[in-house]
């Protein structure tokens, strides 16, 4: 579809200190955001990088990742490009460091009050067919954090309304947290699994353990949330709502961070097909 556009929502650090924090939902209406895990599907991004000795994020490095290079690889522009054929991305972000890689990138002033109203329209003017949004949480204060849920929830409400023929979006929302040690249970479903295989049984190794046929490591803990949306090409889950017990029940399961991006350049045409 050549009117396909992606708009990549990157929420980074609204998740704090503990796992289905009850605070940061109580009587926070979300109803687009809900929508769209409902109608859409949900997994999780692991990030290469295990760092016992500090709690602190890699922002940068999962930037890295999510735009499918290494973590400490130099991006630039024209790399970029080169591994997807020519795609034109326009960043939004209220990260300085990143808005030095692309050209026309655009900043994101937090302080502002129209904000919301020059991003929707920056995104309404632009022709590139990625629109990545990066937004980092100012601080994570509990009132900081349900403030920038509520405002990307408003900020996509617009987006649906607005689409039209010549504007088909397909969204791509994901979530973090602001500490690498939160632990993420199982579901009710890998806990019974776990308690009925035998001992003599050895479980297939899973896709997140390997990468290029070898052995793989990644950090389980403060994985990324990923809710991929549009109403053609994303296939309904059982998740229901914008939470992380919900998420949790995603199908997309576990998938390594860096090899996210090749989806959404699959969809836009930018990448041979890839997996099965």
């Amino acid at each position: 579809m050549n009117n396909l556009q992606s708009i990549l929502i990157w929420i980074d650090g609204v998740f704090d200190k503990e796992f289905e924090e009850k605070e940061l939902y109580k009587d926070l209406e979300l109803n687009t955001l809900n929508s769209i895990v409902n109608d859409g599907c949900v997994g999780q991004l692991l990030f290469s990088q295990k760092d016992t000795t500090t709690t602190n994020k890699d922002t940068f490095g999962e930037f890295n990742e999510l735009l499918g290079f290494k973590h400490d690889e130099k991006l630039t522009e024209q790399s970029f490009k080169e591994k997807y054929m020519d795609l034109k991305i326009k960043l939004i972000s209220n990260i300085e460091k990143e808005l030095c890689i692309f050209s026309d990138s655009v900043k994101l002033d937090t302080q502002k009050q129209t904000n919301k109203e020059e991003l929707l329209d920056i995104i309404s003017k632009s022709n590139e067919q990625l629109i990545m949004i990066h937004y980092q949480t100012i601080d994570n204060s509990l009132e900081e954090r349900r403030k920038t849920l509520f405002n990307i929830d408003s900020i996509l409400s617009n987006l649906l309304k607005n689409q039209n023929d010549n504007k088909n979006y397909y969204i791509n929302i994901v979530i973090g947290y602001n500490q690498t040690n939160i632990e993420i249970p199982l579901t009710a479903q890998q806990q019974q699994q776990s308690t009925n295989i035998p001992n003599w049984f050895n479980l297939p190794k899973q896709s997140y353990t390997l990468s290029n046929s070898l052995p793989y490591d990644p950090r389980l803990t403060s994985p990324l949330f990923t809710i991929h949306y549009n109403s053609i090409f994303t296939r309904k889950d059982n998740t229901k709502s914008f939470c992380e017990s919900e998420f949790i029940n995603g199908s997309n399961g576990k998938i390594l961070l860096f090899q996210h991006f090749r989806e959404l350049a699959f969809k836009l045409g930018k990448v041979p097909k890839y997996g099965a």
